[in-house]
């Protein structure tokens, strides 16, 4: 099982970016990839975390597909 929706753990200071529904829906579809990827190359979930140059080609995928991995740089106007 893999957490995905309202069940993942944040703290009270993270429930403030976490509660909008587009960051809801990227967790969604990172958890998706996640579990697609982990099947694909016969791994666990962990392994994605625990190994960097795993890590580094699962993220490799998010960005491909468009899933953003970070904030947007803001700027003063």
């Amino acid at each position: 099982m893999l957490a995905a929706s309202k069940n993942i753990g944040v703290t009270h200071i993270t429930n403030g970016c976490y509660r909008l529904h587009p960051v809801e829906w990227n967790i969604g579809e990172a958890a998706g990839y996640c579990i697609s990827y982990c099947l694909e190359q016969n791994i666990l979930p962990t392994d994605i975390r625990n190994h960097q140059d795993t890590l580094a080609n699962f993220q490799q995928r998010l960005v491909q597909e468009g899933i953003e991995l970070a904030w947007p740089e803001l700027r003063p106007v």
